[in-house]
């Protein structure tokens, strides 16, 4: 996942920001459980107001990743 991850990081940069969070590692464990972080890897996106308009748990291609960054993009 780490590729894909850095290639979206790369590739959106200007246009949204990546925040990585390691929910195995203590000191992310609260924040993990305060925005719902069960699994790894979790997908959460925001708008700009920090709504929360998508979360998925498990792993997303980057094809499906690209489509929900159209979608929300509109």
């Amino acid at each position: 996942m780490k590729p894909i991850v850095d290639g979206i990081e790369q590739d959106y940069a200007g246009t949204l920001r990546v925040v990585r969070l390691d929910a195995r590692n203590a000191e992310n464990r609260e924040l993990a459980r305060q925005i719902g972080v069960q699994m790894t890897p979790t997908y959460v996106l925001f708008d700009a107001q920090a709504n929360e308009v998508f979360r998925s748990s498990g792993s997303l291609s980057r094809t499906q990743f690209d489509e929900l960054v159209t979608q929300f993009n509109k």
